[in-house]
């Protein structure tokens, strides 16, 4: 019984650690999706800041110098979000394999636990054989 138990408790454990590794990857996947939507507003607005600093030069209007701050501020913006997003795959990475650390130490507490037990029953049988081998 101890074999069967040991590899029920490997396979549980190999299973939660599957599904950690899948719901982490998920996560970081989302994540990194939404940090290159951020670097190509970015983008959109350095192209957009040329633009308008080709229009002020060659009209010499005013009006494209004011959107010079709109899209630096909405850089500033995208770049904050990208951090964000950043620092939130590192958590989410960190608490995955903190998770999985648990996952692992509460597999081998349960394996010392069965081989604790199979011991003690072991020592058992021995103790009955010998109290047997006594009354002949």
């Amino acid at each position: 019984m101890g074999f069967l138990d040991k590899t029920i408790n490997k396979t549980k454990a190999s299973m939660s650690t599957s599904s950690n590794k899948l719901n982490e990857s998920r996560e970081v996947s989302k994540l990194e999706s939404q940090i290159k939507e951020e670097k190509n507003k970015v983008r959109e607005k350095y192209e957009l800041i040329g633009k308008e600093y080709y229009r002020f030069t060659v009209d010499g209007d005013e009006s494209h110098k004011k959107n010079f701050d709109t899209y630096v501020d909405q850089i500033n913006e995208s770049r904050k979000l990208i951090e964000e997003y950043e620092k939130q795959i590192e958590e989410v990475r960190a608490a995955a394999k903190e998770e999985r650390e648990n996952i692992k130490a509460q597999a081998d507490a349960r394996h010392r636990e069965i081989e604790a037990e199979e011991e003690a029953a072991r020592a058992e049988k021995q103790q009955q054989k010998k109290e047997q081998d006594d009354l002949f």
